[in-house]
């Protein structure tokens, strides 16, 4: 549910083996009794915590947010990681941070970029030839991801262990990135 892992546990196979345990000798089990059943009753309340939990999480960790996953950028730096991006290029944090708040979500497989890699060869095509290095994703969210940068230096690819995320900027803030 919600990409959490639920178990209810139905019988109580613990509280069994330890009343066969603690039945042997007199008075063990009424001294334990309440603690079995108590270890019981607390998976109970630990599903509802977590079932309560994944539900407001969605509410304060959008994932349709880029801020989410890209929240505090004051160490953050890119990469090239392709032949086609240049290795000179440098990230502009200030235009980061004032963009990334206002990073629209939209379709990553368009026709630009299909035409794109139809027309021109594979090796001396990357749409991300950089990677975002050491950006924090919102405090507590959890969220780990890999964020790949624009050649234009406009989009951010954001790629988690259950989907990938594409943010678009009006404004690039990669500076000697490629200007198209």
């Amino acid at each position: 549910m919600a990409n959490t892992v639920i178990q209810i546990a139905v019988l109580p196979l613990g509280v069994w083996i330890l009343y066969f345990i603690l039945k042997r000798k007199e008075g063990r089990w009424e001294r334990y009794r309440k603690f079995a059943w108590l270890g019981f009753g607390a998976n109970y309340i630990f599903l509802l915590s977590i079932l309560v939990a994944s539900s407001i999480g969605h509410f304060v960790y959008p994932t349709d947010h880029a801020e989410t996953f890209v929240s505090d950028v004051k160490e953050a730096s890119i990469l090239s990681i392709h032949p086609t991006g240049n290795a000179k290029a440098v990230l502009n944090m200030r235009v980061l941070n004032s963009e990334i708040q206002s990073l629209k979500q939209s379709q990553i497989f368009d026709e630009s970029w299909y035409e794109d890699t139809l027309y021109q060869e594979k090796a001396k095509y990357e749409r991300f030839p950089y990677l975002l290095k050491d950006a924090k994703p919102k405090w507590g969210s959890g969220h780990r991801s890999t964020i790949f940068v624009e050649k234009d230096g406009k989009g951010l690819l954001i790629q988690t262990p259950t989907e990938h995320l594409y943010f678009r900027s009006t404004q690039s803030f990669v500076e000697g990135g490629d200007e198209k």
